[in-house]
């Protein structure tokens, strides 16, 4: 199954499944993106939406990017105290 995402989500989720895959190995590669897509929508990091063309797109959230920064300029941070 084809998931639309945004670049985003789609880094974060490939990124999520290395772990999830040694996890639970056997889950498909779709079993495995749709766990993780759940996990991040109960988060509050993604959204579906439908596209143009009729079919389900996923996107990152504003609290995801919001997130993802605070975790960028707190890792900065801790790199100037070195």
């Amino acid at each position: 199954m084809q998931y639309h995402m945004d670049k985003t989500l789609r880094f974060w989720v490939e990124h999520e499944a290395e772990s999830t895959k040694r996890k639970f190995p056997n889950l498909s590669q779709s079993q495995l993106i749709a766990s993780i897509l759940c996990e991040f929508e109960s988060a509050g990091h993604a959204n579906r939406f439908v596209r143009k063309d009729g079919k389900i797109g996923w996107r990152a959230t504003d609290k995801m990017r919001e997130d993802l920064f605070e975790q960028e300029q707190a890792a900065l941070d801790n790199d100037d105290d070195d």
